[in-house]
């Protein structure tokens, strides 16, 4: 999939909600990763998305908490992501599904929307590299809204 090298500055953000699996409709934990900067970025929040790879410890925190965030092919894109998977069917549910759509999952518009996602703090002391891609634009609404958890 050929993705750059992003340099991440902490603090780093796990927000998920449940989601209806697309195959066959169970419900499913869904999760993303928030980054608060990116380097070279400006001071925009950014949403990582189609992640081909993670630091070790930063991946053992969402497996601990989401173990269906796992790398998984997809036809699709013809590659591998860390994509979150059902875990009755093991299908994915595609990233352009949860992030690139208006009101899609980690694509909220509005407030009540952003209300419905839960967000914790990934522990990150140094900056990290991540291989992804990334939106601008819904990550604010996310932090501001979202329900912390711990």
């Amino acid at each position: 999939m050929g993705h750059d090298i992003v340099k991440v500055i902490p603090p780093l953000y796990l927000v998920g909600m449940k989601i209806h699996c697309w195959k066959c409709a169970s419900r499913m934990p869904a999760v993303a990763i928030i980054a608060s900067r990116i380097e070279g970025n400006g001071d925009e929040v950014c949403t990582l998305c189609d992640i081909t790879q993670l630091p070790h410890d930063v991946l053992s925190f969402v497996q601990r908490r989401v173990p269906t965030f796992q790398l998984k092919y997809s036809k699709t894109v013809g590659g591998k992501y860390y994509a979150n998977v059902c875990p009755k069917c093991h299908m994915l549910s595609g990233d352009f599904f949860l992030h690139s759509e208006p009101e899609a999952p980690f694509f909220p518009t509005d407030a009540q929307q952003a209300s419905q996602l839960y967000l914790t703090e990934i522990p990150a002391k140094d900056a990290v590299n991540v291989e992804a891609s990334y939106h601008v634009g819904t990550g604010e609404l996310m932090l501001e809204h979202a329900t912390r958890i711990a």
